[in-house]
């Protein structure tokens, strides 16, 4: 019994059928990659270079023991909106409590989810939230990685 092959020739053409068709599938697959990976790393550089600007400030803070609440003022104090506002306070037994703060009036109060802007420069809200006593500090957060913090001995005794 004979086998027969397929010739050289046509071996030779399929062969180079198959690199050309896989290189193609390659090429298109790179270049969408290329374009996916250019494209996020123009919005995270424009993100970035956007929140250069940004600063928040937390200021006139003050605790009142006869109502266990903590009351102060939120700044803008940047060049650039901020928004998801969250204040986060931190007891002296390492606990931490974190408020979704949502502006309702003029007053930021605890919410469920943080809607807190501050789009301008000088912008302002005034928060109160319950706390404990024990309080170590308080730290606002913001986007663009903004951030202020003060101190147990900072804050005014009312």
């Amino acid at each position: 019994m004979l086998m027969k092959g397929i010739s050289p020739l046509v071996a030779t053409v399929l062969l180079i059928a198959f690199t050309v068709s896989i290189a193609g599938i390659i090429s298109v697959w790179l270049t969408s990659f290329a374009r996916t990976t250019t494209s996020t790393v123009g919005e995270e550089s424009e993100r970035q270079l956007l929140c250069i600007h940004a600063s928040l400030s937390l200021r006139s803070v003050t605790y009142s023991s006869s109502s266990n609440t903590l009351t102060g003022i939120l700044e803008n104090s940047g060049n650039v909106p901020i928004g998801n506002i969250s204040l986060q306070i931190i007891y002296n037994n390492a606990t931490s409590q974190k408020f979704e703060l949502c502006l309702v009036g003029s007053q930021a109060l605890n919410c469920s989810v943080s809607n807190l802007t501050l789009a301008r420069y000088g912008e302002t809200a005034t928060f109160n939230v319950s706390v404990s006593s024990n309080y170590d500090r308080v730290i606002v957060v913001g986007n663009c990685s903004t951030r202020d913090e003060v101190k147990a001995s900072e804050i005014t005794l009312a």
